[in-house]
């Protein structure tokens, strides 16, 4: 039977009229652990990145070991708006690495100039939400002041531990329109970089892309899944053996159950999916100092909060019974996206967003200890 302790829960950040969420947090070489994550303004109804073209990415910093948190820093610099979920990667050369996904954002006048010479944009409509299928008159419909289009994922790398990112790569994934993921790119026993992929906003397609040169050029596209709605995406990779990949997608409609993709060939095949008995999403990996695997989730239905679990061979089965609960007593659904680091061995520290009992929505992390 796995035991656990729950320990301390810190306030990594948190403030009146600002809406932090969906973080990565990653302990780099020098000592100081860093967590990035989604920063914006609270508006009348809750915005997540697709809808709100005033997304940021931030960082904050500790150099205690994750008991105080330094005011945010805007990464890689604040002209980088309209942004997704952070993911963030320290490399073994000691590159710190963090990839966003990024929207571009339009006037409405613009977007419908745009739209007259063949671009793809779209709007937000009443019951729809954003759409891209609208006619001319839908125009005097729209929701918002602004329109959504394209452009792809990005990747900025630091030499200084996160402190500045001075170069940045844009990830190619053609077939496909572009790439999202909101956690970090995974390090191989090859010398590879992986990026598990899904296309965005959702339309069905995951993926994974590799790069051989420290992530400044990708490799085309390898299927993981075409499931089209069936299977929501936000995918993590996580080598468990040399050359064999485990991933792990969220379906947040159906079964609201983790399902779980293997590669036993470095990651150019992919197994059908199976469904685990890990009820949450979306999970992230973590390859334990022991060999174990831990998959940590958020849990939207009551009683809220944030749950773990680990599988002692290579994520082919989950001790389920001994489910890990780091939290059970958040208010409401808006929360999630956790993300863990194993600071010493069988010491975990998980990061995770969550309201408050006052509805602030902030970014919190809690210490607890494996059995």
């Amino acid at each position: 039977m796995a035991a656990w302790q729950v320990g301390e829960t810190v306030t990594v950040f948190g403030e009146a009229g600002i809406y932090a969420s969906h973080p990565c947090v990653e302990v780099v070489a020098d000592g100081d652990w860093l967590v990035a994550f989604n920063y914006t303004r609270v508006h009348p109804e809750r915005l997540h990145p697709p809808e709100d073209p005033f997304y940021h990415n931030v960082i904050c910093r500790s150099s205690d070991g994750g008991h105080a948190w330094g005011a945010p820093e805007f990464v890689p610099g604040l002209d980088w708006y309209g942004v997704e979920c952070p993911g963030l990667r320290q490399l073994s050369d000691g590159t710190v690495v963090l990839n966003q996904f990024r929207f571009r954002w339009y006037s409405l006048g613009e977007a419908r100039a745009r739209r007259q010479v063949g671009e793809r944009v779209a709007i937000a409509l009443e019951r729809r939400r954003f759409t891209e299928e609208f006619t001319e008159a839908d125009w005097e419909r729209a929701i918002y002041p602004w329109a959504r289009g394209f452009d792809g994922l990005y990747l900025h790398f630091s030499r200084d531990g996160g402190r500045t990112f001075g170069e940045t790569v844009r990830v190619d994934t053609e077939p496909y329109r572009d790439g999202y993921t909101r956690v970090g790119v995974r390090e191989l026993s090859d010398g590879r970089l992986a990026l598990a992929l899904e296309q965005h906003p959702f339309l069905g397609h995951n993926f994974i892309v590799f790069s051989g040169d420290r992530g400044r050029t990708w490799s085309r596209p390898t299927v993981i899944c075409e499931k089209g709605r069936m299977l929501d995406g936000e995918p993590d990779v996580l080598e468990v053996a040399p050359g064999e990949l485990l991933c792990a997608l969220r379906d947040s409609g159906r079964t609201k159950y983790l399902h779980f993709f293997r590669s036993v060939d470095g990651g150019k095949t992919w197994s059908t999916p199976e469904r685990s008995g890990l009820f949450g999403h979306p999970g992230q990996l973590l390859r334990l100092g022991d060999g174990r695997v831990l998959c940590t989730y958020g849990r939207r239905t009551a009683p809220f909060g944030i749950r773990a679990c680990l599988s002692e061979d290579g994520g082919y089965t989950w001790l389920v019974q001994d489910e890990f609960v780091i939290r059970d007593d958040l208010p409401n659904g808006d929360l999630g996206y956790p993300t863990s680091v194993e600071y010493a061995p069988g010491r975990i520290f998980t990061a995770y967003y969550a309201q408050d009992a006052v509805g602030v929505t902030a970014v919190y992390g809690t210490y607890w200890v494996l059995g």
